[in-house]
């Protein structure tokens, strides 16, 4: 059976004491099984107290993280680079006294609106950092994701395909795709043949509308994104993502482009999301895997 997680930024983008105990007690109260924590900076997140309250409401954690446009490990720049590659190493030890084992988001580059094609040595670069990479993370019990991120956000990893790719030629099962169902529908021609062409290395799941809002109101083909993961077996954790300026703030709906407020009620949102969830897992799981 998939976990199914909920993303903390449907209730909050801050992460207090206060905040951890509302994410977490409302996932526990609607039943997911984990939660995923984004994590702006990981220095000033208090892992301790964040490992506790996980524990206390008997909800998993998954954490994520975003490169900077000064810590970006696909820049050209070789201290730009490092910094990027530093930042991931942090984000690691951090995920790890967190409890959690798995570690998500864009790792390899910052949330930005690019006007340049990558440096022909960007793929190069990344192999050879995410190397390094892959062997801290398994030596802390952490595997780490690479999310592809659509043409605006990135210039980089744009599909799963591209991010297969880093992941086959490191080559180390510390590193896994992390298919982002928001990015995927803008980028990937088939949904289904996109899943399927990256079963050997699929490790992570967000599923979003493809406007942001409540699943189901968008034009996403739900039955041939879920037939695609059960045909391929997949059995990681699926996460529901959806955000709102009413909750977020402007700072955080101008870095990702959120101009319409389609929800204000957290709880409605996510609730309404688990329930879809499941049956949408239930119908893909009674239709006959060709």
């Amino acid at each position: 059976m998939n976990k199914l997680g909920l993303h903390s930024l449907v209730y909050t983008s801050d992460w207090t004491p206060a905040d951890a105990h509302r994410v977490f007690g409302r996932a526990a109260e609607l039943g997911y099984d984990l939660v995923e924590l984004l994590m702006f900076d990981p220095s000033t997140v208090d892992t301790n107290i964040t490992a506790r309250v996980a524990q206390q409401y008997s909800v998993g954690i998954v954490t994520g993280i975003c490169g900077t446009l000064t810590a970006d490990l696909s820049n050209p720049d070789p201290v730009i680079a490092q910094r990027g590659e530093e930042l991931i190493g942090q984000a690691i030890r951090a995920a790890r006294d967190m409890g959690a084992t798995m570690l998500g988001g864009p790792t390899f580059s910052a949330v930005h609106r690019y006007t340049q094609a990558p440096s022909e040595l960007a793929r190069e670069r990344a192999v050879d950092i995410y190397g390094r990479i892959a062997d801290k993370a398994a030596a802390a019990g952490i595997r780490v994701g690479l999310e592809s991120l659509n043409r605006y956000e990135s210039n980089f990893i744009n599909t799963v395909g591209q991010a297969a790719d880093i992941v086959r030629a490191v080559g180390s099962d510390a590193l896994f795709v992390h298919a982002d169902l928001f990015h995927m529908n803008i980028e990937e021609g088939d949904l289904a043949q996109a899943i399927e062409s990256v079963a050997d290395v699929l490790g992570y799941v967000h599923v979003a509308e493809s406007n942001r809002g409540p699943l189901g109101t968008g034009n996403t083909d739900w039955s041939s994104f879920f037939g695609a993961l059960a045909k391929i077996d997949y059995q990681g954790p699926i996460t529901f993502e959806s955000f709102s300026p009413a909750v977020l703030g402007p700072d955080f709906a101008n870095l990702v482009g959120l101009w319409r407020v389609l929800w204000t009620d957290p709880d409605r949102v996510a609730g309404d999301a688990l329930t879809f969830l499941r049956r949408q897992l239930s119908a893909a799981a009674l239709v006959p895997v060709s």
